[in-house]
């Protein structure tokens, strides 16, 4: 009985599992653990894709046609786009042919964490 009192305490002593790190309860020194960092998210404008070409669209021609739906050059978040004017942008992109992606349907920039349908 002790023995498995013993080995209880020394499996339980004080290590705790938090955001994809293994540390002890009570930090002396630094354990240097780093978050699983997957990179960087493809910007907005990269979630547009021509339909014929997802994943190799060219970016010259997106910005062109993306600026002629209403958006600033290099805006690669659309942030200057007004919330009323962001439904028109949408509907005239996939009037030029393009399909709008999610981020999860991208994936990130890093090529092991990239789905393959967004390009910049």
């Amino acid at each position: 009985m002790k023995k498995i009192l013993f080995l209880t305490i020394i499996s339980l002593s004080g290590c705790v599992y938090y955001d994809g790190c293994i540390s002890p309860l009570i930090s002396v020194v630094s354990n240097n653990c780093e978050k699983n960092k997957k990179g960087t998210l493809f910007p907005s404008i990269a979630h547009y894709q021509k339909i014929n070409s997802i994943g190799k669209t060219n970016s010259k021609k997106r910005w062109e046609d993306a600026i002629s739906c209403g958006a600033k050059y290099g805006d690669e978040q659309l942030q200057e786009l007004p919330n009323s004017d962001y439904d028109s942008f949408i509907k005239c992109m996939e009037s030029k042919g393009y399909k709008k992606f999610w981020p999860a349907e991208c994936g990130y920039q890093e090529p092991k964490y990239n789905t393959g349908k967004c390009n910049l």
